[in-house]
């Protein structure tokens, strides 16, 4: 829903502020009074391709911006998630534009390129004129109509779902079919790592002892000579520190026998006497432990020289060999089993089956709404003046793809003796924009768009026809958020919500404005729309009448 939209500077619009309400706005105002420029202010802020001359005199730049309610538009909330963009469900597009047509775009405060504002744009608003672009000429918009009308949401969700599913592993088949030779090529390597690393029977904990223990053997005489010298020091025949340690323990017994102050160094030439037997002891021990054993030196540099060829080879430090080797065994059993069970094959061959059942029940749903819908056009169409028109909403087989295996093609003929052609073909702008009309009501009430505009949607008709059309746009308005810029009063009068655009020309400037009618004020416009310039009692009271319908 379109909440505001505020314009500084704009071709002849000094500031507007305006905020709009939910169902059909009509917007009035005499010939060139600037009614489009609503319209086209509204569809730069969506993206619209700037040019110079749109900055109004005197002034540095023009800025446009639209706020929109998008709690319930979940794809706009979707794509802005996607993009980072979202903030809430308050939505804010604005646009500067600069006198030599360069500009700036804006999503929630955050600078954006040009084309972004299109993309979410797209998601926003549909927008009917003469001049203007239609989406309804898309396959895809068209496509969405009929699934739309059809109520086909979960079943097209399961589809979509459906199909990537199956396309991820059609691709994974594709690559593996493209890759087979290398992946034969990666198998056999794998293998023989895992064999030459079973050779190994290596474990890190393992490896680490024996590393510490080649290193023991290989200073084992260098070890027993410096523990000898230690024990010699501790516990030598000739002077040692235990025989010192006697000597000091007599002097200290014999200096307390003449003074009891030096008895309490008894215990700690004590405890010294201890750990100097400990030490010895643990010396000891060692010592006997301690073998000079050449042939274990030579299993254990064997052994080291092939773990470190191992690391060469396949370059990994022995700390990395288990790990790597889970890594190996998980691949290589992947591998195995997609040569000899070819499980892509049959992985992908069930997927599109799943696919194609849903695509089918797809299919058929759509084929039976396309002729309804068709129908229900047909005939709002023949009320819209197009007496001898027929509508054909076409259902045809396509290529499988993300919305199943249907193409929807819209098309009309508008004459009796004429051939059905695609309705860009055939209808003019004002046609189109009533055919668009009609086949937005006949499916409005599951329509995905919250907003339309149309422009001058009346072109060329009146009477009774003018009057079908504000009814069609009152319906409309019912379901989704509805603009119509209009000269016809028969429209006008069946609207929520009018506005009249007035044009203030000064000596040095023109200024257009756009105001929300009250009751009487609107009164005034419809018998102005109806009579011309001189409003008279009985314009006046035919608009009352009108407007009470």
């Amino acid at each position: 829903m379109l909440k505001n939209l505020t314009i500084f500077n704009y071709v002849i619009v000094e500031k507007l502020n305006l905020n709009f309400k939910n169902g059909f706005t009509a917007l009035t105002g005499e010939t060139g009074a600037g009614k489009s420029i609503l319209i086209d202010a509204l569809s730069l802020s969506l993206g619209l391709r700037s040019e110079s001359g749109l900055v109004r005199k005197n002034s540095e730049k023009s800025e446009i911006i639209s706020e929109f309610d998008i709690s319930s538009n979940f794809p706009a909330i979707e794509w802005l998630k996607e993009n980072e963009l979202y903030e809430g469900e308050e939505l804010f597009l604005r646009r500067l534009i600069f006198p030599d047509g360069k500009s700036k775009g804006f999503i929630n405060s955050i600078p954006c390129p040009i084309s972004k504002l299109k993309d979410i744009g797209e998601l926003l608003i549909d927008i009917y004129s003469q001049n203007s672009f239609h989406s309804l000429v898309l396959p895809k918009t068209q496509l969405s109509i009929l699934d739309s009308y059809a109520n086909c949401g979960e079943l097209l969700k399961e589809t979509r779902s459906l199909y990537d599913e199956w396309h991820s592993v059609n691709e994974k088949k594709i690559t593996f079919e493209d890759n087979k030779k290398n992946l034969q090529h990666e198998y056999e390597e794998l293998k023989n790592k895992i064999e030459d690393y079973k050779k190994l029977n290596f474990t890190f904990d393992d490896w680490e002892f024996k590393q510490n223990e080649h290193k023991a053997l290989s200073n084992a005489k260098e070890i027993a000579r410096l523990i000898h010298h230690a024990s010699e020091l501790v516990s030598g025949e000739e002077i040692s520190m235990a025989s010192s340690c006697k000597e000091l323990d007599r002097f200290l017994q014999e200096a307390a026998s003449m003074d009891e102050r030096l008895g309490e160094n008894k215990e700690i030439t004590e405890n010294i006497m201890i750990q100097l037997n400990e030490l010895n002891r643990n010396l000891s021990h060692y010592l006997s432990q301690l073998e000079d054993n050449e042939n274990k030196i030579v299993e254990l540099e064997q052994f080291i020289q092939i773990v470190f060829d191992f690391s060469r080879k396949y370059g990994i430090l022995p700390e990395f060999f288990e790990s790597s080797f889970n890594e190996w065994e998980i691949r290589f059993q992947e591998l195995a089993d997609l040569f000899e069970e070819n499980i892509y094959e049959l992985k992908e061959r069930e997927l599109f089956e799943n696919f194609t059942q849903s695509a089918n029940q797809l299919s058929k749903l759509r084929i039976k709404n396309a002729e309804e819908l068709s129908k229900k056009i047909t005939g709002l169409l023949n009320d819209l003046s197009f007496k001898s028109a027929v509508f054909k909403a076409e259902v045809t087989q396509s290529n499988p793809y993300r919305e199943g295996i249907d193409h929807v093609s819209f098309g009309i003929k508008t004459y009796e003796g004429a051939n059905i052609a695609p309705i860009s073909k055939v209808a003019s702008g004002g046609e189109l924009s009533r055919i668009s009309l009609a086949i937005r009501v006949a499916s409005a009430e599951n329509s995905g768009v919250p907003v339309m505009i149309f422009d001058e949607v009346d072109v060329g008709i009146g009477g009774s026809v003018a009057e079908i059309v504000g009814n069609l746009l009152f319906k409309l308005g019912k379901f989704q958020q509805v603009f119509s810029i209009t000269h016809l009063a028969q429209v006008a009068a069946k609207s929520n919500h009018h506005y009249k655009v007035v044009k203030q020309e000064f000596s040095d400037s023109v200024t257009s404005n756009i105001e929300l009618l009250n009751a009487q004020d609107r009164v005034n416009e419809i018998a102005r729309m109806v009579g011309g310039v001189d409003i008279t009692e009985a314009t006046l009271s035919y608009a009352k009448e009108m407007l009470t319908q």
